[in-house]
């Protein structure tokens, strides 16, 4: 990666504030997505402060939307984000990202722990994404699809409207449930 492209990807992954996007929706705008872009963010995306990872997995996501591809160990980088412990905001953007990331065998069955367990917790976000989330491992692996089916069932009694809604959209995403 040119050093240009690097330092404004730092300067705007550290402007991030958590709320705002605009110092990333900028970058986006500015630089094209590839391979060293990707690895790059997958970096900061894997490393302990809270706010870059968060930042990063923002812009991966945003990436992702104009078609950029992750390797199956980046997606390893980003799933595990998933099974530790990290910020809700980045296993938002992690979730939300699932159905395009390669889910490797060998971490499918703490993913799936892990999903089951986030699929109950207090953030509605956190619970409705989790269960997609879900749907989207059993979709590659599909010896998970009976515990989906489980939890589909009961995010359709979840008192928030918003998970009921985020459900009915992953019903209508995938032909087998």
């Amino acid at each position: 990666m040119n050093a240009c492209r690097s330092d404004a990807l730092t300067q705007a992954l550290f402007d991030f504030d958590g709320k705002s996007t605009g110092p990333l929706e900028r970058f986006a705008a500015t630089y094209t997505a590839d391979a060293n872009l990707i690895a790059e963010l997958c970096d900061f995306a894997g490393g302990d402060d809270l706010n870059l990872q968060a930042a990063a997995t923002w812009l991966l996501k945003r990436l992702g939307v104009t078609g950029a591809q992750l390797s199956a160990s980046q997606s390893e980088t980003l799933l595990s984000l998933l099974i530790q412990e990290t910020s809700w905001l980045s296993r938002l953007h992690v979730l939300q990202m699932m159905d395009s990331l390669t889910l490797p065998a060998a971490l499918a069955e703490p993913l799936m722990a892990a999903l089951a367990e986030q699929a109950t917790g207090a953030n509605t976000f956190i619970r409705a994404w989790s269960v997609h989330g879900a749907v989207a491992l059993a979709d590659q692996h599909p010896e998970y699809r009976d515990s989906v089916l489980d939890l589909l069932a009961a995010a359709d009694q979840d008192e928030a409207a918003s998970v009921r809604a985020r459900i009915r959209r992953t019903r209508g995403a995938f032909d087998w449930i």
